[in-house]
């Protein structure tokens, strides 16, 4: 039987990395469809031109000449609107928006700035928007440029563009200064009928100088938008943060290094900050919480500085982070055009999706150190659930095919623990016949393992090796947005706990609670080691409860992975129980001429 299973197991991991390779494929295709999408990206119009469609030909719009007279910051962007991130924010003059869609996301697009305003999500498996909306209350729209002050504070180009023109999957912006400085942004989405990823957003800034004396431009911001905290647990707090990357690793920038903390006992304590800044090569940057990112990706090149903001509450009390990622312009001769193109995605974290933009970005998942078995457990869920299209049914699959997998080194180990448990009689008399000689409890105990081939560390042995398998299915299934509004038999979210009832407030979550009945009657039936002293014992008895206590909040999906291992853990073991006992190989203890310490013989285990 033993055999059977090691195979099966086998024969599931084999598969899940043909799947891997399989999907490596299909990645490399779908990037080479997004290459031909960018080339065919509408190509930037760099002349100003006095004709716009009729959505850009009304005269509220802001157009009034910014007077330039100097290559300075302060002159060349000259704008009373301008405003410092903390504080009160810019006034627009008059603010206009346009929404762009396809079947999975609503874009809508503000004329403060030429940015992102807000994006809505499409696709739930419920029906209907997300309740989820990227950059909603945010700092500032995503993608509006800003610049860094002389005094070091970060400002806001504020300014007032129009809408120049509008097509079914584009927008372009334009703002025009006094002395022919122009800047014109184009956005551009993927239509509902295309294969290219339709969470992209394609943008493209123009900057021409058309004014009369060359320009320096400053390192210009791109804002990646603002987001918080789907929900109110701490470790998805971990996952609200600022990443960048710098060609070989990825950082991690979380709000909790913007608001401070008293640290354990004083150890590690910060203070508040409103804003981190760093200088690196950024050859992409994010920000994101548990479940959607936004990644902006620059054609051109890396940038050079990423500043990160803390953002107030908004209504339900949760915290935002922001950042920007720098861009040099450089400087502008008369008549000189500048573009920089752009990939932002602003979507869900689905691995998938990720991996195929390729440039490390799947790296956004923070799966951790481990993340080589997130990745391989990910892709080993998506093969079942393009047979099984079940996430519930799939994690409950995939753990059965874990189990399979270890039965054998878990059969071995529980074997070992029975033997122990039928020396604990032996163990009693040799701890009262010697209980003043402590070494020599510790000899005869020793003997005693040898005796009846009892390996005292065979239970702990298979958590040892499983730990990596766990460890990366945790990470994996808690940032897993594929479980987000997944149903499962009761449970409507996996990626929420399954609160069925309120009692004076207090959620009741089935799931936990079954979990903690099962891992209380697995660990009644394993054997107790006859090693352990009271307190240990006492300890491996609130196991259940504290494991109880520690997930009752978690994702639905996550804890069904672990209610599904405690049932599987005590099918194997009642059948370990019913099994009879194997016959132990006889083993003698001769005494041996070498004296051991102190001058007493030394006991040598020798077979018959």
């Amino acid at each position: 039987m033993d055999k059977k299973n090691t195979i099966l197991g086998l024969t599931c991991i084999i598969a899940a990395i043909g799947y891997m390779f399989w999907q490596a494929q299909l990645i490399e295709k779908q990037r080479l469809e997004q290459l031909e999408f960018v080339e065919n990206l509408e190509a930037p119009v760099v002349q100003s031109t006095s004709s716009v469609d009729s959505i850009g030909a009304s005269d509220e719009y802001s157009t009034s000449p910014v007077d330039i007279s100097s290559g300075s910051v302060e002159e060349l962007f000259k704008d009373t609107n301008a405003a410092q991130f903390s504080g009160q924010k810019a006034k627009v003059l008059t603010e206009k928006t346009v929404s762009l869609a396809n079947e999975y996301i609503e874009a809508t697009f503000t004329t403060r700035g030429g940015a992102i305003r807000e994006v809505n999500f499409l696709q739930t498996k419920r029906g209907g928007r997300d309740e989820y909306v990227f950059n909603q209350n945010g700092l500032l729209p995503a993608m509006s440029l800003s610049y860094s002050s002389p005094g070091g504070q970060m400002r806001e180009f504020a300014l007032d563009y129009r809408i120049e023109k509008q097509t079914a999957d584009s927008v372009t912006f334009l703002l025009e200064t006094a002395d022919g400085m122009l800047i014109r942004r184009i956005y551009r989405i993927a239509p509902s009928d295309s294969q290219v990823e339709p969470y992209m957003i394609q943008h493209n800034t123009v900057i021409k100088n058309g004014s009369s004396t060359a320009k320096s431009l400053p390192t210009v911001y791109f804002n990646l938008g603002t987001t918080r905290r789907i929900m109110d647990d701490q470790l998805g707090a971990n996952y609200l943060n600022v990443s960048y990357f710098n060609g070989e690793d990825v950082e991690f920038i979380p709000l909790k290094k913007l608001t401070g903390g008293k640290g354990f006992l004083g150890i590690g304590a910060s203070a508040r900050t409103d804003e981190i800044k760093e200088s690196a090569r950024v050859e992409w940057a994010s920000v994101k919480n548990q479940f959607f990112a936004s990644v902006l990706y620059s054609d051109d090149g890396p940038a050079s500085d990423l500043s990160v903001y803390s953002v107030e509450a908004a209504a339900d009390g949760r915290p935002g982070i922001s950042g920007s990622a720098g861009y040099s312009i450089g400087d502008l001769q008369v008549g000189e055009v500048k573009s920089l193109d752009f990939q932002i995605y602003i979507g869900p974290k689905e691995f998938k999706r990720l991996q195929a933009l390729g440039n490390s970005q799947d790296l956004v998942m923070q799966f951790g150190f481990l993340g080589f078995f997130s990745k391989l457990l990910l892709a080993f869920m998506y093969a079942i659930h393009s047979v099984i299209p079940s996430w519930g049914w799939s994690i409950v699959i995939m753990t059965i095919c874990i189990k399979l997998l270890f039965w054998p080194l878990t059969a071995k180990a529980s074997r070992s623990q029975k033997r122990m448990a039928k020396i604990q009689g032996p163990m009693s008399e040799l701890k009262e016949k010697y209980k003043d000689n402590p070494q020599k409890i510790q000899q005869e105990t020793l003997k005693l393992f040898k005796e009846h081939q009892v390996n005292p560390v065979a239970g702990c042995l298979p958590m040892v090796i499983q730990m990596p398998i766990f460890l990366g299915l945790f990470y994996m299934l808690r940032t897993a947005s594929e479980l987000r509004h997944e149903p499962f038999l009761w449970v409507s979210d996996l990626s929420m706990p399954d609160t069925i009832a309120e009692v004076g407030g207090f959620p009741i979550n089935l799931l936990p609670i079954i979990m903690g009945v099962t891992m209380f009657l697995q660990m009644s039936m394993m054997p107790v080691s006859p090693t352990a002293d009271p307190m240990q014992q006492k300890i491996f008895k609130f196991l259940p409860f504290i494991f109880l206590v520690f997930l009752y909040s978690f994702s639905s999906g996550l804890v069904l992975y672990w209610t599904v291992q405690n049932i599987l853990t005590i099918i194997q073991q009642k059948i370990i129980n019913n099994r009879p006992d194997e016959p132990l190989v006889p083993v003698a203890v001769t005494s041996s001429p070498t004296k051991g310490k102190g001058g007493a013989p030394r006991t040598k285990p020798k077979r018959k």
